[in-house]
């Protein structure tokens, strides 16, 4: 696999400032910066339109209009501690589509392994689908994912956020270089951990950055947006993917700067069997093998009390620093979700409508993407709806202008689909 690496200037006299600067002021690096890019796959729009007929992507709402390059980015964010490493992600440019793009920060669902691939599956469609209908797409990997540096801090909103952020900044000036003109419109999305990291990243643009970036609007899917919250109504349920617990664990730690201090929370023969298995290298299947499937039966009973009892204690405490719902957005929103979610409880979307409401919000919507629908279900129509409010946005509609006879579809779909 063959890297560019990156210069903002191809003369002389910046190529040799880019080498003394490296090899002598490496700690001025700063966050955004793009190190490098490759080509991953290029992609004609009939390769497009085939691929999505094999995996049978409804044209009607997810169309193929052009082809779409691929490219891996790396570039810099910044750990928990301050520390300046280096993450990855994967940016979709449009073909043969002439004017400016909308760009889309989208946000993935949970990656437990570290090695990732480029496929066009799962989410990859998704970003696919919004790319070949003219938005530059930007999914950044979450911290030690991919090429990413360090080891994965999961549902810590302050990494997720600022890496999504970094690589909207270290990707804009690659753009330019392609020749590929964006809008000034800015979309957030993103499907379960992809949720919780959109309103991580729409809540810090708006805080720290509204002078340089303008969200145009935001539709978080199906987040654990009250992660405190979920965990704590969940600690004695039986639960298909223990295994997050133990994830929210490594991440607290990690976030101090330890993460094989987690065993010392895990009862015996947890806290050795555990701790070996959160390095990226096991898949989640594993993982939720090793616990009980409730997974706070692998605690320490100490550590069970303090946690139902001490709204103060440091795991609740954290758990609550990382809830993303208690905020005001400007910019509009779009909370999508499913009744019969089970990973996901959906009073997520629910308290988070309610709350930004309270806080003064004119212009939060709620979704329901199927009554029914678990969450693998939900996910593929939460995203046809996400795409049709943000299209909405871009033809100068408001978000809830309405596709009645899409909608129509849609409803059919769903009673075909809902058990």
């Amino acid at each position: 696999m063959k890297y560019i690496y990156y210069l903002p200037s191809k003369s002389l006299t910046a190529l040799v400032s880019f080498f003394f600067i490296t090899l002598s002021l490496s700690a001025a690096e700063s966050a955004g910066e793009l190190k490098a890019y490759n080509l991953l796959k290029s992609f004609s729009e009939s390769g497009i339109k085939d691929f999505f007929k094999e995996r049978k992507i409804p044209k009607m709402f997810l169309p193929a209009k052009a082809g779409v390059d691929v490219y891996e980015i790396i570039y810099n964010t910044t750990f928990a501690n301050g520390d300046m490493i280096k993450a990855s992600g994967l940016l979709y440019v449009p073909k043969s589509l002439g004017g400016e793009h909308p760009v889309l920060l989208y946000n993935h669902g949970t990656e437990i392994c570290r090695e990732t691939h480029f496929n066009g599956k799962g989410e990859q469609s998704v970003c696919l689908a919004f790319a070949t209908d003219g938005y530059v797409v930007l999914c950044p990997d979450y911290i030690g994912v991919n090429k990413g540096e360090g080891q994965q801090l999961y549902l810590n909103a302050a990494t997720e956020a600022s890496s999504s952020v970094d690589m909207y900044q270290a990707t804009t000036p690659l753009l330019k270089t392609f020749g590929t003109k964006i809008s000034e419109q800015l979309f957030l999305s993103g499907y379960l951990q992809g949720g919780h990291a959109t309103l991580a990243t729409h809540k810090l643009i708006q805080e720290k950055y509204a002078d340089k970036i303008t969200v145009t609007a935001s539709s978080p899917m199906s987040g654990p947006y009250n992660l405190e919250q979920t965990v704590y109504d969940g600690r004695n349920k039986r639960y298909a993917y223990p295994g997050y617990l133990m994830f929210l664990f490594h991440a607290y730690y990690g976030s101090q700067g330890d993460y094989t201090r987690m065993a010392e929370v895990l009862k015996s023969p947890y806290d050795k069997t555990v701790t070996p298995l959160m390095n990226g290298q096991w898949p989640m299947e594993v993982i939720n093998a090793s616990i009980p499937d409730t997974a706070f039966r692998s605690v320490k009973e100490e550590v069970l009390v303090d946690f139902e009892q001490n709204p103060n204690s440091p795991f609740r405490k954290y758990l609550s620093t990382n809830n993303v719902y208690d905020w005001k957005p400007e910019a509009p929103v779009q909370l999508c979700y499913c009744n019969g979610d089970k990973e996901v409880p959906y009073g997520n979307s629910t308290l988070a409508y309610v709350t930004m409401k309270k806080n003064g919000s004119s212009s939060v919507t709620l979704r329901n993407a199927g009554k029914k629908f678990n969450h693998y279900n939900c996910a593929l129509f939460a995203v046809i709806y996400t795409k049709m409010y943000f299209d909405n946005f871009v033809k100068g509609k408001s978000g809830n202008h309405h596709h009645y006879f899409k909608h129509i579809v849609l409803d059919i779909g769903k009673l075909a689909i809902e058990p």
